[in-house]
């Protein structure tokens, strides 16, 4: 069980171990190191799985750039870091006496590079018969897909998202983020608290599955039931709504400047138009019913817009909210972080990095009342934690650990393949 910290967090009785790599597992294990677990990770010899290239070129002011991977220290806050060869016989057995004081595993590699290692749940039964071990294939272990390999996007398409993503009449798209990657994340985190709760009842583990690809389409039921009930399949839309008109995405007044609206019934229409100063056109008989509004949003929709564009996205939004309608300024990076609402609210984390220097990150989306968060700790360094874990953890004695670091077997530095 894991040891140190405020005693307070609610994972802080748990240790993790982290094989995982790019974002959907390396996301899920920050979420219950931030829930105060004790969360190893376990990295390959050669260097960080994101930023390969990175580790083999120079950066200004970065004498070992695999230490400052943007990607990487963002999806790997409050963790450990510890270098080991599943390779060699030695790092295997180093891995199954890190497995034997640990709590939980998690692996997000393709359904066989664990079983090719020999490292099968069977096996790490063995050493710790209640581990709970979390699995994360994109296609599922089972099936005539289990071995197909795929980044987010590739379940975002095969899950169905990329499908209703996208313009009216123009093809499909992913989503501007990696969506199938964190939100498979979260489910995993919750699929561990659980195991973890069913331990405690029962004293089993248990080895869980979340797939990548069942997990997208988990969030997008709506359309297959929509499907089932019509007998039609659903059509992208952009930003308009089924059910919703106006629902768009708004010019604004500057560069590159939007604002978002969304009216959602027919008293909120009638706020709307009072908001913007009751126009004729609001009263014309092609806007009067939802139906027509529907029939000619596209006119509604351009009207709309030359209103919009005399206000910056923040005016449009005062105004609007002014008035009771769901309208938002399109906001930027550089905005939000310094927004003075998210200041207010706690929720930007900070942290500092000896060799990536000092970041804002978002935090955990919710708050408890009872249960502090495991804020503003930092990403690790490569093997940083390498004596720690080899010589407190699993009592690795001085000259063995010199012994293993010249075999590559747990290296300080990346080393070539």
């Amino acid at each position: 069980m894991a040891g140190e910290g405020c005693q307070s967090f609610p994972l802080s009785h748990v240790r993790v171990i982290d094989l995982t790599n790019v974002i959907a597992g390396p996301v899920a294990t920050r979420v219950l190191g931030q829930l105060g677990a004790q969360v190893i990770k376990v990295e390959q010899p050669w260097g960080r799985a994101i930023g390969r290239v990175a580790m083999h070129g120079q950066q200004p002011g970065h004498a070992r750039p695999y230490n400052a991977i943007a990607s990487f220290n963002e999806v790997n806050r409050a963790k450990r870091s510890v270098a080991i060869n599943l390779a060699h016989e030695n790092g295997k057995g180093l891995f199954y006496k890190l497995v034997a004081v640990s709590d939980v595993l998690v692996e997000n590699y393709s359904p066989r590079v664990m079983g090719n290692l020999g490292i099968t749940y069977a096996a790490l039964r063995k050493v710790r018969p209640d581990l709970v071990m979390v699995s994360m294939p994109a296609m599922g272990a089972s099936g005539p897909w289990a071995n197909h390999i795929c980044f987010g996007p590739g379940t975002d398409a095969l899950g169905g998202l990329s499908d209703v993503t996208g313009y009216q009449g123009g093809p499909p798209h992913k989503p501007g983020n990696f969506y199938a990657d964190h939100n498979s994340a979260f489910h995993v985190a919750t699929a561990v608290m659980a195991a973890l709760r069913q331990r405690h009842r029962t004293g089993q583990g248990q080895h869980i599955q979340v797939v990548l690809r069942e997990a997208t389409m988990a969030v997008i039921g709506e359309f297959f039931l929509g499907y089932q009930l019509t007998g039609h399949p659903p059509q992208r839309m952009g930003s308009h709504h089924p059910a919703m008109v106006p629902h768009n995405v708004y010019r604004c007044k500057g560069d590159d400047a939007w604002a978002v609206i969304a009216v959602a019934s027919e008293e909120e229409w009638q706020c709307f138009c009072k908001a913007i100063g009751s126009p004729p056109w609001c009263c014309e008989e092609r806007f009067g019913t939802f139906l027509e509004r529907w029939r000619h949003q596209e006119e509604l929709d351009r009207l709309i817009q030359g209103w919009t564009e005399q206000r910056t996205p923040h005016e449009v939004m005062e105004v609007l909210q002014g008035h009771g309608v769901k309208a938002g300024a399109v906001l930027k990076a550089p905005e939000i972080l310094e927004n003075p609402h998210w200041r207010e609210r706690g929720f930007v984390d900070r942290t500092e990095h000896p060799e990536a220097g000092s970041y804002k990150h978002p935090g955990l989306p919710w708050k408890s009342s009872r249960s502090p968060a495991n804020l503003g700790q930092r990403a690790p360094l490569y093997a940083e934690h390498r004596e720690w874990v080899l010589g407190e953890l699993l009592g690795v004695g001085d000259e063995e650990a010199v012994q293993l670091r010249a075999a590559a077997t747990t290296p300080a530095e990346p080393v070539e393949p």
